[in-house]
């Protein structure tokens, strides 16, 4: 209830009550109405219209000085929280100055807030700008370095000691490469100019070809990793093809190689509500403890025992996989598994139409 409302509540009770008591009393406590006892009675009648009149003038100058500031203070407060915009707050020469010390209270921290805000936005600005020249700079060379230690790899007179060290070189440079392509794409994302190009997907072919390409990991790991068919047929999805697969490929990855030798990696898709295709991967591996669960999806954040388990990695597959996801009207999440062992990622998509 705003202030106006309340008093204007008031107002009318005590009006109400003033004029009924003053028929009462002219009506069941006067037994008649002489000149001495009419006069009373409309002394009374005009004490009680002019203490009204002072009542509705104190009123107004209440709402002036004191409602209208408050809402005007908590407008603007709404406001800078939503969108983040100072709005002009006005004051009379009647407001308190416990309410004018409110109010400046509020600008001055809204000024720093601003200024917070505009030194984070450029800070990132800049760290963006780096990420994404440095990257820049480097991949060329780093790619002229993997071709030719391909190109070395093929001489016949290298011995296999010396095979063996380009091969290892080599893979160390696809690595890098791999890293600086990740690099570009956060500076990418961050700077807006990641793009789409969005067209009708078949989840269920784009799952089984993915899984089908981690085969041969899975078989070097000693991990079973099958597709299993939808029990009916899928609505294509509105996506980025070449995105989606980056994220089906991120994440299975992840469920081989953060699975013990013996387990599996499961993949399956399903439509639920016409609305929505969801992909899930499943695996038997290490998991994900509850104190990992909230950060697993920021940048450059790896979880205790997945460094335990695998040191390679950056911690930026995760962040980036979710915002493609985002980017495109879905999300991916995670859960544990109901027997307690590894977890479910899943991937949901909007159909198209």
């Amino acid at each position: 209830m705003t202030f106006r409302k309340l008093f204007v509540g008031m107002f009318i009770f005590l009006a109400i009550l003033a004029y009924g008591s003053v028929w009462l009393y002219g009506n069941f406590i006067l037994s008649n109405f002489s000149g001495v006892n009419m006069y009373a009675y409309m002394q009374v009648f005009m004490f009680i219209t002019v203490f009204l009149l002072i009542t509705a003038l104190l009123f107004s100058v209440v709402v002036r000085s004191i409602a209208r500031p408050i809402h005007n203070l908590t407008t603007a407060m709404d406001i800078f929280a939503q969108k983040n915009e100072r709005k002009p707050i006005l004051l009379t020469l009647l407001t308190p100055r416990e309410i004018r010390t409110l109010v400046l209270t509020f600008i001055n921290l809204s000024e720093r807030v601003e200024g917070a805000h505009k030194r984070t936005v450029e800070n990132a600005r800049v760290k963006s700008d780096f990420i994404s020249t440095a990257a820049h700079q480097l991949r060329t060379p780093l790619t002229g370095i993997r071709w030719a230690l391909e190109a070395l790899e093929q001489d016949a007179s290298l011995t296999a000691e010396e095979k063996t060290l380009v091969k290892d070189a080599e893979e160390k440079s696809h690595a890098l490469v791999s890293i600086v392509s990740t690099l570009l794409d956060i500076s990418s994302i961050e700077s807006g100019k990641y793009r789409y190009t969005f067209a009708p997907v078949d989840m269920d072919e784009l799952s089984q070809k993915t899984t089908q390409d981690f085969q041969h990991l899975a078989h070097e790991r000693n991990i079973t990793l099958e597709y299993k068919p939808p029990a009916k047929a899928l609505m294509p999805v509105r996506a980025d093809k070449e995105r989606i697969q980056w994220i089906l490929n991120n994440v299975i990855e992840n469920a081989i190689r953060y699975t013990p030798p013996g387990g599996y990696v499961s993949v399956w898709s399903e439509i639920i509500s016409k609305h929505m295709v969801l992909t899930h991967i499943s695996d038997s591996g290490i998991g994900i403890s509850a104190g990992d669960k909230s950060s697993i999806f920021e940048r450059f954040y790896r979880a205790g025992n997945a460094i335990a388990k695998e040191n390679a990695g950056n911690g930026l597959g995760l962040y980036i996989a979710r915002t493609i996801a985002t980017d495109h009207g879905g999300d991916l999440n995670f859960a544990g598994n109901e027997n307690g062992v590894g977890t479910t990622f899943t991937l949901s998509l909007p159909v198209v139409g």
